[in-house]
């Protein structure tokens, strides 16, 4: 039976406490999981046009930490889904993040992020499921960035199930149950994963389990590996869950100090 640890959620909702401008000397990144929209086109003068998509169906495209009253804090940056941003530059407590519009930046604070005392943290965030759109806020789980031996280390690989299914998984020779909310982090041989296979699986309604991921982790032990499952919450999903598979170079992500 695998032994999941469970993660820090943090708390998405009115702000808590405002950020103060001269001490911001944390590293923040965010994910933002979930089903791509579809992609649709329409012909208008001869030329395919992409039409845009639906309200609701991505996260802001750009996020701006500020205070409770609404001050811009540091830079924006750039939110993508399934994958992981910049680092933004936060101090311990409630991050109020604010989306930036076509109008500037919104009146009203899209999330707040409960950052806890450590150097990096990596914020996963997903549609809420009881209101279906981006718009209206997220759910989120906080995991530390570090490559500390508390934190995720070169020559590991974490895997992370925020769906809301319990997820059958192996991982090599290791086969187990990963619940809701929960991650797990293993390490490679010397740190190095070679063709390692990895299989997560969902039951269906039938009670038979499906396959949602089947590939191999290749890694070297420089490197480490997030692994993020998500419930496919868009339009005409394929499977219930989906898959996010980022490998980078291991260090801990830091905030540029001012030149």
């Amino acid at each position: 039976m695998l032994a999941a640890a469970i993660s820090a959620s943090f708390f998405c909702g009115q702000g808590l406490f405002a950020q103060d401008e001269k001490k911001r000397d944390r590293a923040l990144r965010i994910l933002a999981v979930g089903q791509e929209p579809p992609w649709r086109e329409v012909i208008q003068g001869g030329r395919r046009v992409q039409v845009a998509p639906p309200l609701g169906s991505l996260p802001p495209g750009r996020l701006q930490l500020s205070s409770d009253d609404g001050v811009e804090l540091g830079e924006a940056i750039a939110v993508k889904l399934n994958q992981i941003s910049s680092v933004m530059a936060v101090t311990p407590g409630a991050v109020p993040l604010r989306g930036v519009g076509e109008g500037g930046l919104d009146s009203k604070a899209w999330c707040n992020l409960k950052f806890p005392n450590v150097s990096a943290g990596l914020a996963i965030l997903w549609r809420d499921p009881a209101k279906g759109k981006w718009t209206d806020g997220c759910k989120g789980l906080f995991l530390r960035d570090d490559v500390g031996s508390s934190g995720f280390p070169a020559g590991r690989v974490r895997i992370v199930n925020v769906s809301k299914f319990a997820l059958g998984l192996q991982l090599g020779a290791e086969k187990g149950l990963l619940k809701p909310g929960t991650s797990i982090i293993r390490a490679g041989k010397s740190g190095v994963f070679d063709k390692v296979p990895i299989e997560l699986s969902v039951k269906d309604k039938s009670g038979r389990w499906v396959k949602v991921l089947s590939q191999q982790i290749n890694q070297r032990s420089e490197h480490r590996t997030h692994v993020v499952l998500y419930t496919n919450d868009g339009e005409a999903p394929s499977r219930p869950v989906g898959a996010v598979v980022l490998r980078e170079t291991a260090r801990t992500p830091a905030v540029r100090k001012a030149r």
